[in-house]
């Protein structure tokens, strides 16, 4: 095949097709490299191999092309008269999934029109704000009709979720991480703990990965705000030896302060749980004094600015002796 958008030789990866290719003409180039495929078998390596490499590369562009396009084509559906439900079975997934799959389609496509405005670009590209309008009206009456139409279906669901998140409690390997993940939704939110966890005192302990469902938010503060579950994976030491109900029950706990002192601090105080945040603190304080006198001072290129910083660190230590003092002596307020 050979047309005025692609050639058999020069497509290796996806990014080799010319942006803008129609799906026919991939759809084309991916069958006719199938057929010299079949025809080349035990004949020429080099071009079986080629063949092979183009019915991938053409092949993940059409995947590409079809997931950028997805978002026009339900608003298309949509304004054709099609139902949320009835386009929810067309892409096989949720209401929710498909509505808020239209709402991130309808913000990527207003901020270009804007973006293109602002270039003072001849064509303008995306949806203006009517279009936009349009388009998250029936974002809001997809929420609507997920709410009124499907509240058993997804509260069958998140069970199903609870369920297979519960079951592995701790994942030490990928194989059980893709086991869990197998069971989960292909658009499912996916987050990290910013924070690694622990039990405050352990003396040995041994890492773990803690998967958790959670809250995603979606338009916040938008009549499209949509809230679904998410899966969240924490780092967590958890105790060792200990029997794997025991250190199940500790990575699956919600309340566990962060590893480190700074955010444990913060975890602490926030709580009013004075004498732990305090003095996690003081060892926040004597890291500082550290860095600034022993870290910083030595890469000064003049003596006055190493030693007016290593004075500097000596008051932070001794802020860090006074607070870790105060945590020994004051009251917390207690309900």
């Amino acid at each position: 095949m050979t047309d005025q958008h692609t050639t058999h030789t020069e497509v290796r990866r996806p990014g080799d097709v010319p942006a803008g290719t129609p799906l026919t003409s991939l759809a084309q180039h991916r069958a006719e490299a199938g057929e010299r495929l079949r025809a080349e078998h035990d004949r020429d390596q080099n071009a079986v191999v080629g063949n092979a490499l183009t019915q991938l590369a053409v092949g993940e562009a059409i995947r590409r092309t079809v997931r950028s396009e997805r978002g026009g084509m339900v608003a298309q559906a949509l304004r054709l008269g099609a139902t949320w439900d009835q386009v929810a079975d067309a892409l096989d997934t949720t209401v929710l999934a498909a509505v808020d799959d239209l709402r991130l389609w309808a913000e990527g496509q207003r901020t270009l029109y804007h973006q293109h405005l602002a270039d003072g670009a001849d064509i303008l590209v995306g949806l203006d704000e009517d279009a936009y309008g349009e388009v998250m009206g029936w974002v809001a009456f997809g929420l609507g009709w997920a709410t009124v139409e499907t509240p058993d279906a997804r509260a069958e669901q998140k069970n199903r979720l609870r369920a297979a998140v519960a079951a592995a409690p701790m994942l030490d390997t990928v194989g059980e991480l893709r086991a869990l993940v197998e069971q989960l939704p292909d658009e499912m939110p996916l987050s990290l703990d910013r924070h690694t966890r622990a039990l405050p005192g352990e003396p040995n302990e041994v890492h773990t990965i803690s998967p958790r469902l959670v809250a995603t938010v979606s338009g916040l503060a938008t009549e499209a705000q949509t809230s679904r579950p998410g899966l969240m994976l924490t780092q967590v030491f958890v105790p060792f030896p200990a029997e794997d109900e025991d250190q199940a029950a500790v990575a699956t706990r919600d309340d566990l302060p962060a590893y480190d002192e700074l955010p444990r601090a913060a975890h602490h105080l926030e709580r009013g749980e004075l004498h732990a945040g305090l003095q996690a603190t003081a060892v926040v304080l004597e890291e500082v004094a550290h860095l600034v006198g022993e870290v910083a001072a030595d890469f000064t290129e003049h003596d006055e600015d190493g030693s007016q910083l290593r004075v500097e660190a000596k008051r932070i230590t001794h802020a860090a002796e006074r607070v870790g003092t105060l945590a020994t002596t004051v009251v917390e307020v207690t309900e």
